[in-house]
């Protein structure tokens, strides 16, 4: 017997992930390995992944293998190399959002006094509706009310239930893509149907099923560890998925929602229920327990659901509720609000409206600069299932899909169906729309367990993505098939990575055709398919015209593209500084290959952080480069900073950048052209609201803070609304004559504007005070002598009754613009 003791460094524990890099160096060996937490005194078999998500390891807990049989030296020497290089980098911290539980709130909603809870707002948006309640199912009860049967009936109806269940998620893949693929890993684990056929005394095979559930989830539910926490909610859901194919019916009342409604669970959604319930009167989630990490949240982002989680003392106070409104973006939960709550609804919905408005007919259309140049704005993607969301969000198509989330967390590679489901359901959504899926990009630093790749001094620069397809040819062949069979669906751009050579290119060229050939010869059908390259590598910068030869398109990665060019890991602390894709060497590399690949006749596209930063789009549009792919989020704002560019302009732009001696000058530069080609005066007709009817103080400072957010001129309307709330504290901005002057400087504010707000009726402005004409004064911090300019002049003309009554009595905008201009001298 050998024992191989470590304490565990991970930031998560040793969940599904590294999980299984361990069941993939135990699997090979005949000898019995159980890993013991010697901090928690649990244990599990190494070669269980369920398992030893069950024996609670995390960060800082001593641990030891033990390990007893004939080849146990094997075993042995597999586990300390594997603990001594990879065990480390087998994964990484989750990337969370930050707690908004003590997030202030608007100023608005302090000062209406609403009574409300707080939570955890994962998946971001706001919603009203009426209260849903949703309760957990429990299996152990429900077991209650079916007969007795004996043991061996209870274990065949398992074991049907079980392969039922298994071949349902197997179908079902297409429709919630990786998140029901990673409950199919844990159905699957010999450990799941062991403890499922285990009960032998259970009364009949649903009880069986409830303890199940219940040995399953307790060690789970012990762990300090957040994320193992989370992985109930999928034991649960699997348990109730078995229940159901047992009994043959749903184990709840099947619920349609007809009408708004935020649906309420005292613990957690499961991803199943989700799904069921989804349908356009689903406006937002709350749940007891849950975070972050679990697959419902995955699934209502997807889906652009708000959900708010942690909110444990809300039972009692959701179940007297008639109304609800949830905003997850200030983690607030509010029950029947009041007339200053609906108010604020209002008005922040307006407010999302109008912006959704104002970016509405480029959603459905490809956008043109101010020259009427076409330019195509397309989303990245990791899972199948975002597509959907995506093309609401505007995208003109899917540049880049990456396959890795297909490979990850498994022991063992996606079969060709699995594939071809998940590439076939993002080219069913696009519905003709450009699609470039990339073939797998894994190795070197991004390790995958059933490669089992050995360790490497500098994995950026080693085996990785197409270097290791001709090793682990039937994988990538197995990719290769899918991919092509799915463009039977749709037209589709396959793109390759990590390509470096002439040599690669025209391999890759011979396997893609060959494929093809098979596949006619198999009578599978066909489609339209392209073939390109990321050009991420400087060399290929050399390759393009004879790269022509044999691909069709190429597409710039230009996170990796500038750390191989500048020589540094933007990961790396010491070297991070120098990553900065504003070097104007850098700038001229794109350039370079931007030019060489349109001389050849490659269609030219970009992804990557720098496609989404709205200061380098003029310099990208100067290359030529007019196919751009991105976050979803940022789509509709990048396409409307496109609208205001002129070609010939940004290449005069792009010239200048790439002459500058440094970074910061190009930054110079790019702002400098920017505010020309947006430049937005002090005063203008959209910032005057005329002969509106508001309630309170609150409701017109909210009127024009948000006015200003949907007219661009500041970062957020909430925080100029609170710069300007913070001036109200020091003293009323009443000046009298029924005039009240609010006036900031933030660095929220992008554009110093007037803006201007004429009340029906007098209103409340404090101390005693009725107002009935506002003007506010927002200014931008490096603007501050124009403030106290403005203000000056605004402040002498008010003493003016004439100019007052012009003010109360012009029906017109633009009167009121060019009676305010020619006063102020703006």
């Amino acid at each position: 017997m050998l024992t191989l003791d470590f304490i565990c460094t991970l930031p998560n524990g040793i969940h599904a992930r590294p999980a299984s890099e361990i069941e993939q160096r135990t699997q090979g060996v005949s000898a019995s390995i159980t890993l013991i937490n010697l901090s928690k005194k649990t244990q599990a078999d190494a070669k269980s992944v369920l398992g030893m998500i069950g024996a609670d390891i995390t960060y800082g807990d001593q641990c030891q293998f033990l390990i007893e049989g004939e080849d146990q030296q094997v075993a042995f020497e597999l586990l300390h190399a594997f603990m001594r290089d990879d065990f480390e980098h087998c994964d990484e911290p989750l990337a969370l959002a930050a707690d908004n539980h003590n997030q202030p709130l608007p100023v608005f909603i302090e000062h209406a006094n609403p009574d409300y809870v707080r939570g955890n707002g994962v998946s971001k948006g706001i919603g009203r509706g009426v209260p849903v309640h949703i309760d957990t199912v429990d299996l152990l009860e429900l077991s209650h009310l079916e007969p007795a049967t004996d043991v061996a009936c209870q274990q065949q109806q398992l074991q049907d239930a079980w392969a039922l269940t298994q071949q349902n998620f197997g179908n079902a893949q297409a429709g919630a893509a990786q998140v029901l693929a990673a409950q199919l890993k844990l159905l699957s684990d010999p450990a799941f149907k062991r403890c499922l056929l285990s009960h032998t005394t259970a009364r009949n095979a649903l009880q069986a099923i409830a303890l199940t559930a219940q040995a399953l989830s307790e060690p789970l539910l012990k762990s300090s560890s957040q994320y193992l926490r989370e992985r109930v909610i999928d034991i649960r859901d699997i348990c109730q998925s078995i229940a159901t194919r047992l009994l043959g019916r749903a184990l709840e009342p099947q619920l349609t929602l007809t009408q708004d409604s935020i649906v309420i669970s005292s613990g957690t959604l499961t991803p199943g229920q989700f799904l069921r319930l989804r349908n356009p009167h689903l406006k937002g989630i709350v749940m007891g327990d849950g975070g972050e990490t679990s697959h419902t949240v995955i699934l209502a982002r997807s889906f652009g659901i708000p959900l708010l989680c942690g909110v444990t003392q809300s039972e009692s106070f959701m179940r007297t509720a008639s109304m609800l409104i949830l905003d997850s973006h200030y983690g607030v939960l509010v029950a029947n609000p009041n007339a200053a709550m609906e108010s604020w609804y209002r008005l922040e919905s307006d407010k999302q409206q109008r912006i959704s408005a104002r970016s509405a007919p480029l959603r459905g259309q490809q956008v043109l600069t101010a020259d009427g140049t076409p330019v195509s704005v397309q989303a990245n993607i990791a899972l199948a299932v975002e597509a959907q969301g995506v093309f609401a969000h505007g995208a003109d198509g899917i540049g880049l899909f990456r396959t890795e989330m297909l490979f990850c967390e498994r022991s063992q590679a996606p079969d060709e169906e699995e594939q071809y489901q998940a590439y076939s359901e993002v080219l069913r959504c696009a519905a003709g729309k450009k699609v470039t899926i990339r073939t797998l990009d894994i190795g070197g630093d991004k390790p995958c367990g059933f490669l089992d790749l050995p360790k490497e001094e500098n994995p950026f620069l080693g085996y990785r993505a197409v270097r290791m397809y001709p090793q682990f040819h039937d994988i990538f062949t197995t990719q290769v098939r899918a991919l092509l069979r799915a463009s039977a669906v749709g037209p589709l751009n396959i793109m390759v990575p990590m390509v470096a050579t002439l040599a690669e290119i025209q391999w890759l060229h011979s396997q893609f055709h060959q494929v093809a050939e098979t596949l006619q010869r198999e009578e599978i059908p066909v489609g339209e398919w392209h073939l390109g390259i990321m050009v991420e590598v400087p060399s290929t910068l050399y390759l393009l015209e004879k790269a022509a030869n044999y691909l069709d398109f190429v597409s710039i990665g230009s996170n990796d593209l500038a750390q191989y060019f500048l020589a540094c890991d933007r990961g790396n602390p010491y070297v991070r500084h120098l990553y900065d894709y504003r070097n104007p060497t850098f700038l001229a590399l794109m350039r370079d290959i931007a030019q060489r690949a349109q001389a050849a006749g490659l269609v030219i596209s970009l992804c990557g952080e720098m496609a989404a930063d709205k200061q380098m789009l003029p310099l990208l549009m100067g290359m030529g480069l007019t196919k751009l792919s991105m976050a979803a989020g940022v789509i509709t704002s990048c396409k409307e900073a496109l609208t205001f560019l002129n070609i010939q302009q940004c290449q005069q732009l792009l010239e200048t950048a790439i002459a500058s001696e440094s970074s910061e000058q190009v930054l110079e530069h790019v702002e400098l052209f920017m505010r020309g080609q947006l430049q937005k005066t002090v005063l203008d007709a959209d910032l005057l609201l005329l002969d509106k009817t508001v309630s309170s103080k609150e409701e017109s400072i909210k009127l024009l803070t948000d006015n200003l957010e949907v007219q661009q001129r500041v970062v957020s309307g909430a925080l100029v609304e609170k710069a300007i709330w913070d001036r109200e504290a020091v003293f009323s901005t009443a000046l009298g004559f029924s005039v009240a002057i609010p006036h900031c400087k933030s660095p929220h504010v992008q554009h110093s504007s007037i803006s201007l707000l004429r009340l029906t009726s007098p209103l409340g402005w404090g101390e005693g005070v009725d107002v009935q004409l506002v003007i506010m004064l927002t200014i931008n911090e490096q603007e501050q002598g124009d403030h106290m300019r403005i203000f000056s002049r605004l402040a002498r003309k008010l003493m003016h009754s004439d100019f007052r009554e012009k003010l109360h009595t012009l029906s017109d905008s633009a009167a009121i613009t060019a009676l305010l201009s020619t006063e102020l001298a703006l």
